[in-house]
């Protein structure tokens, strides 16, 4: 489903992707023994460290438990540091995407 919605909102326009390989399947890993959140609403912080201990091949060292608290400040404060680095630098987002006024 995921593939044919990028496809037909023009996802892949100016891509160079063929119609037939936009429109392939995604296929879809289950990763036993992940943490996973207790509750209806840190699903974002746990796709979030996922993608960190990925990205940095690090999933072996993942916690299994997050105090998601402290994650969460954390998290803003990446956050509101980098913006005000931004600010402090006066570069702007490389992404079209981004409106320039934000």
């Amino acid at each position: 489903m995921i593939p044919y919605l990028l496809f037909h909102t023009g996802f892949f326009e100016g891509k160079n992707i063929a119609e037939h390989e936009a429109l392939k399947p995604l296929v879809v890993k289950m990763v036993p023994k992940l943490p996973q959140q207790k509750n209806d609403s840190d699903c974002g912080i746990y796709v979030i460290k996922y993608a960190e201990y990925f990205i940095n091949k690090m999933l072996k060292e993942m916690p299994k438990i997050f105090n998601i608290a402290q994650v969460r400040k954390h998290l803003a404060t990446q956050l509101y540091v980098y913006a005000k680095k931004k600010q402090v630098e006066n570069y702007d987002t490389d992404n079209d995407w981004v409106p320039k006024d934000v």
